[in-house]
């Protein structure tokens, strides 16, 4: 009867486990639907540590739909790709890939900190072996030391 009782006690307490899984994504999905509405515009490229680390780029545009793309002085596109937020994370994530990475496998995992029209990122590069990471950890602060790129960027305009 006593082993009965505890079967009985942990699987209640499996179950609820289990439902709070769900929520929790939920919980997720509706915080970054929302954070997306705050992240999606275009972005001047204020700061780059190291200089150079994004080549001609002068803009990120960063689209509802998880779409991005970098432009040069005049808006046109020299790359594009697709990219995650997760706002619940702790640091927020930032995750994204171009177009032709996405060919060799290359990833890059990022942080972000978002104030207003404000949003530095921290990022660095890697490849997927699998189901492991071959690259630096993610950043966990927004210090150039822990990252291989680092951006500053200011809301220019709305996204596209």
């Amino acid at each position: 009867m006593k082993r009965c009782m505890l079967g009985v006690v942990w699987l209640a307490v499996a179950g609820v486990g289990a439902a709070d899984e769900p929520r929790a994504a939920e919980v997720r999905k509706a915080a970054g639907a929302k954070a997306l509405e705050t992240f999606t515009g275009t972005w001047e490229i204020v700061t780059v540590r190291p200089d150079g680390a994004t080549k001609d780029a002068r803009r990120l545009v960063f689209r509802k739909d998880g779409g991005y793309a970098a432009q040069d002085k005049d808006g046109k596109e020299l790359w594009a790709g697709t990219f995650e937020i997760d706002p619940t994370a702790s640091p927020k994530v930032w995750d994204h890939r171009s177009h032709d990475a996405k060919k060799t496998g290359t990833d890059v995992l990022g942080i972000y900190e978002l104030d207003g029209d404000k949003l530095t990122v921290a990022c660095v590069v890697g490849q997927w072996k699998g189901k492991e990471w071959a690259g630096k950890p993610r950043p966990k602060s927004v210090d150039p030391t822990g990252a291989d790129v680092v951006l500053e960027l200011k809301r220019v305009g709305p996204g596209k």
